[in-house]
C-alpha cells in the first residue's frame, strides 16, 4: 500500500547502504554501511534546462519546492514535484523521481511532462550528487578512450581550459560524452577499498553526458545529462540509473556495469587468426598532401620488414585514388602508385606467406569535393539544429605548411541512410574480390553530432546515432560472415554498443592510459595499442601493451615507415612476439582479468593476469630501476612454467608453488604459468 507523506524525510537502509532524501528534497545521507562514509552533501537531485525561443539554458531547478513523497513499501519511494518556476512564474511542467534500494544499489529514474506552450525541454540532469563528500575516494575513473583515471578531480575542473564562452563564474565544468569518448555508460568514484559506481542502464543507448562540476566553496557535483527535447504536451521516461556504494577495488564496478550489459551485449567471435594475431603495420601508402611512401609493388618488402618483427599484417591506409583522408567515399586504386593488378599481387603475397591485408576505409565521412558527394552526400549528410551541414577539417602536414590552410573538408553520412549502408557494403565486396582478410572501418565506433534534417528517416534532433552504427556493424558483419567466416571486420575507437558487433578494435590511445578499464570489462574484445612511433622507449611501452593484451599498432613515423626504421622497437617486438605466440592460449586468447586472482608486494612492477580454462598466466614487468625484487602470491594454483623475455629473471618459488619470488631486471617480460589445484 502506498503512502502519500507530505512533507516528510525519506529514510532507507539495508545492511549496505543508508539513504536519506529531506522533505525539500535534498539528498542528505547516501552512507555505506560498511566503511560510514557519507557521499551526500545535501544537493537537489535534479535540473532541467528549458528553450524559450531563441533563449537556450534556461534552468528550472528543485530549489523551493517542496516534493510529494509517497512511499510505496520496502525500500522504495516516489517524489513528484510540481510548481516549478522561472524567475518566480509558474510553469506547467512536473517531475517525478523513482527510488528504489536494491542490495548495494540505488535505482533511480525520473519522469517528465511538459504542458508549457512556449518552453521545451532541452536537458535533464539527473541523479545528481551535489557537494560531493569525496576526500576519501579523490579518484575519478571515467571511460574515456576505454578508460582514463583521473587523480585529482578538483584539479581536473580548476585547470580546464574555457577560453571566453563559459559561465565559469557559476561553475567549472568538466564532461565525458557517451559514446565517445566514453566507451561504456558510467563512471566511477573510486578509492583503494571503496568507491562510487554511477551506471545509466540504457538499451537502445543514446547521448548521454557525464558531467561533473565545481561550484563556489569547492563544492563538487557529478551526475548525468540526457536529452529529452519534450515540448508542449509531451512526457519523457528515464530508463534506470543506477548508484552503488561498493566495497572493494574499481573492478567490483566494473562487474556491475558488465553484468548489465550482459542483458544485450552480443560476445564478438572473432576468426582464429585475428585472434592469434600480434598486431599489424599501419601504413599509409600515400598521403592527403600528395607524398607517396610505398608502392603497391613494395608490398612484399612491406611483408618481410614486419615479419623480422614478428608482425605479418599490414593495415593498408591511403591505398586510394588521391591518398589518406582524400576523396571518400570514392575508393579505386591510384594509378600513381601501381595498378590494380600490381595491388592484388601485393595482397596475395601476404596471403602466400600466411599474412593478413586489413584495408582501410573511412566510416562516416564524406569528402565534399567528392563526385559522391556532389551526387548523394549532400542529402545524406548531418544536418545541425540550424540544418546546417556538420562539417570537419582534416589536415595533414609534410615538409611545409601550405597544407595546414588548405584542409580536406568532410561532411558526415547520416547512418538512417541505405545509400550509405550500400557504400559500405560496396567496400566490403571490394576488399573480398582482392582477397583482403579484413574491412576497417576508420571513426565506426565514434558516436555523432545529433542529426536534425527532417527528411532522413529518424526523429528531429536524433541522438541514437550510435545504435544506428551498430545495427550497421551487425548487418556488415553478418553480411561479411556469409562471404567468408574468416572476413574480418574492424573499427576505431572502443565504445560498447559498436564493439560488439566487430572482431577487432583499434584504440585511439596508448598502453599508458587507462585501457584496463574496458580490457577488464570487456575482455572478448580485441584492442590494439596506439602511439608508439619511434624507437624511444620501447621495451616499457611494448611491455605494458602485452601484460594488458593489447594488439601491436606498429606506426612508425606516423605511419610513414614500416619498422624496419627502427631497428630497437623491431629487434624488441621480435622478441616480444615469440613469446606472444608460444603462450598464445593466455597472451592472447586467455581472458583477461587485470590484477585479480593474485597478490603483489611491490607497487614498482606491473603485473596483469589471463584465465584460460585450468590455466593462469601472469605478466611481469617493470621499468622503474635497474633492478627490482617482488613477490606473487596465488590461491588454489601451483606454478607449473615460467618464461621471459629480455635479461634472465632470478626466480625462486615456495610455498609448494604458490609463492615466487622475482628479480626483475629493467624491461624485464615474465610470464608466469599456473595451473589449477584439483
Amino acid at each position: 500500500m502506498s503512502t502519500a507523506l507530505f512533507p516528510t524525510t525519506c529514510v532507507f537502509q539495508n545492511k549496505y547502504i543508508e539513504l536519506e532524501i529531506g522533505p525539500d528534497g535534498r539528498l542528505l545521507l547516501l552512507v555505506n554501511r560498511h566503511t560510514g562514509h557519507n557521499y551526500a552533501g545535501g544537493g537537489y537531485l535534479w535540473r532541467l534546462c528549458l528553450q524559450d525561443g531563441d533563449e537556450f539554458d534556461v534552468e528550472a531547478t528543485a530549489a523551493g519546492l517542496t516534493p510529494e513523497i509517497v512511499l510505496e513499501g520496502g525500500n522504495r519511494a516516489s517524489l513528484r514535484y510540481t510548481g516549478l518556476q522561472r524567475d518566480g512564474q509558474p510553469l506547467a511542467m512536473s517531475v517525478e523521481i523513482s527510488v528504489e534500494l536494491c542490495g548495494d544499489e540505488i535505482h533511480w529514474s525520473i519522469r517528465l511532462k511538459n504542458n508549457e506552450p512556449k518552453l521545451v525541454v532541452r536537458e535533464c540532469h539527473f541523479p545528481l550528487l551535489g557537494n560531493a563528500q569525496i576526500q576519501t575516494v579523490p579518484t575519478l575513473i571515467t571511460s574515456s578512450n576505454g578508460g582514463e583515471r583521473i587523480a585529482d578531480l578538483r584539479h581536473r575542473l580548476t585547470s580546464q581550459w574555457k577560453g571566453y564562452v563559459t559561465s565559469d563564474h557559476l561553475f567549472s565544468a568538466f564532461t565525458v560524452h557517451y559514446p565517445s569518448p566514453a566507451a561504456t555508460n558510467c563512471f566511477v568514484l573510486a578509492g583503494q577499498t571503496e568507491g562510487l559506481y554511477f551506471g545509466c542502464h540504457q538499451y537502445p543507448v543514446e547521448s548521454t553526458l557525464h558531467q561533473f562540476r565545481l561550484y563556489p566553496g569547492e563544492k563538487i557535483e557529478a551526475g548525468f545529462v540526457r536529452f529529452p527535447h519534450l515540448a508542449v504536451g509531451q512526457e519523457w521516461e528515464s530508463d534506470v540509473y543506477v548508484v552503488a556504494a561498493y566495497q572493494g577495488t574499481w573492478h567490483v564496478a566494473a562487474r556491475k556495469y558488465r553484468t548489465w550489459a550482459d542483458t544485450w551485449f552480443q560476445k564478438p567471435r572473432p576468426p582464429e587468426w585475428v585472434r592469434r594475431l600480434n598486431g599489424w603495420q599501419r601504413l599509409i601508402m600515400q598521403h592527403q598532401y600528395g607524398l607517396r611512401h610505398y608502392k603497391y609493388e613494395q608490398m612484399p618488402r612491406i611483408r618481410t620488414e614486419g615479419e623480422a618483427a614478428g608482425i605479418n599484417s599490414l593495415f593498408m591506409f591511403g591505398w586510394q585514388k588521391g591518398g589518406h583522408d582524400n576523396n571518400y567515399p570514392d575508393y579505386e586504386p591510384d594509378p600513381r602508385l601501381g595498378t590494380e593488378k600490381e595491388m592484388r599481387h601485393g595482397i596475395e603475397d601476404f596471403n602466400r606467406h600466411g599474412g593478413h591485408v586489413l584495408l582501410y576505409a573511412n566510416g562516416r565521412l564524406i569528402d565534399t569535393t567528392s563526385e559522391f558527394y556532389k551526387t548523394t552526400g549532400k542529402k545524406i549528410s548531418v544536418k545541425d539544429f540550424h540544418g546546417n551541414e556538420v562539417r570537419e577539417n582534416y589536415k595533414f602536414q609534410g615538409a611545409g605548411n601550405f597544407t595546414l590552410t588548405a584542409a580536406r573538408t568532410f561532411v558526415m553520412a547520416c547512418p538512417s541512410s541505405p545509400e550509405w549502408y550500400a557504400i559500405l557494403q560496396g567496400l566490403a565486396d571490394k576488399a573480398f574480390a582482392w582477397k583482403c582478410h579484413s574491412l576497417f572501418l576508420d571513426q565506426m565506433g565514434y558516436g555523432e553530432y545529433p542529426c536534425c534534417d527532417p527528411t532522413h528517416n529518424h526523429p528531429p534532433l536524433w541522438r541514437g546515432i550510435i545504435q544506428a552504427k551498430a545495427e550497421i556493424l551487425r548487418r556488415l558483419h553478418d553480411y561479411m560472415r556469409s562471404l567468408d567466416p574468416d572476413f574480418a571486420l574492424g573499427i576505431e575507437w572502443p565504445s560498447d554498443v559498436t564493439a560488439q558487433y566487430v572482431d577487432y578494435v583499434h584504440s585511439i590511445t596508448g598502453a599508458d592510459a587507462f585501457l584496463d578499464w574496458f580490457r577488464y570489462t570487456f575482455p572478448e574484445v580485441i584492442l590494439s595499442d596506439r602511439d608508439i612511433r619511434d624507437d624511444t622507449d620501447v621495451e616499457r611501452r611494448v611491455n605494458l601493451a602485452v601484460a594488458k593484451g593489447l594488439r601491436s599498432d606498429v606506426e612508425i613515423y606516423r605511419c610513414r615507415s614500416t619498422i624496419a626504421a627502427t631497428p630497437n622497437y623491431s629487434a624488441w617486438l621480435g622478441q616480444v612476439n615469440r613469446l606472444r605466440q608460444k603462450h598464445a592460449d593466455l597472451l592472447l586468447e586467455g581472458t583477461y582479468i587485470d590484477t585479480e586472482g593474485f597478490s603483489l608486494d611491490n607497487a614498482d612492477v606491473t603485473a596483469r593476469a589471463f584465465r584460460q580454462r585450468d590455466q593462469l598466466g601472469i605478466v611481469v614487468t617493470q621499468s622503474h630501476s635497474e633492478e627490482v625484487a617482488a613477490s606473487i602470491e596465488v590461491s588454489g594454483y601451483q606454478l607449473e612454467s615460467w618464461d621471459s623475455v629480455g635479461n634472465p629473471v632470478p626466480l625462486s618459488s615456495g610455498e609448494r608453488g604458490r609463492r615466487v619470488r622475482l628479480t626483475l631486471p629493467c624491461h624485464a617480460l615474465v610470464l608466469l604459468r599456473w595451473k589449477k589445484v584439483k
